[in-house]
C-alpha cells in the first residue's frame, strides 16, 4: 500500500510533537510511529524562490520513493533544510537511509 498525504494541519503539529527527529544533510526526518502510512514533504521559504522550492519537494519525494517500500507503517515528514541543493542526489539519498535507520523505522 502506498503512502497517502496528510489529511489535516493538526497532524503535521502531532508529528513534529511527539515523533523522532533526525537531522540529515539537506533535510530534517519526523517519524511517528501509526498504524496508517502517511507522508508529507515540506520546502519554507528559507529553501529559495518558488522554482527551487519545487525542486527541493520533487527530490524530497524521488528519495522517499526509493525507500518508501522498507518503511513501517507511521507518519513521516520531510523537510527540506536550505543547503538542500548544495548535495548531489546519491549522497541525500545515502543520508536519508542513515536517518531513517538511526531512528529505527526500517523493516
Amino acid at each position: 500500500m502506498n503512502f497517502s498525504k496528510f489529511d489535516h494541519t493538526e497532524e503535521f503539529a502531532t508529528v513534529y510533537k511527539f515523533g523522532k527527529k533526525w537531522f540529515c544533510d539537506g533535510l530534517i526526518l519526523f517519524y511517528l510511529p501509526a498504524n496508517e502510512k502517511k507522508k508529507a514533504v515540506v520546502a519554507s521559504k528559507k529553501v529559495g524562490k518558488a522554482v527551487v522550492r519545487n525542486r527541493a519537494k520533487r527530490v524530497l519525494r524521488a528519495l522517499f520513493a526509493k525507500v518508501e517500500n522498507d518503511l513501517k507503517d507511521g507518519k513521516y515528514v520531510l523537510v527540506a533544510k536550505a543547503d538542500l541543493n548544495e548535495f548531489s542526489f546519491l549522497k541525500l539519498e545515502k543520508s536519508l537511509k542513515w536517518g531513517l535507520k538511526r531512528i529505527q523505522c526500517l523493516r
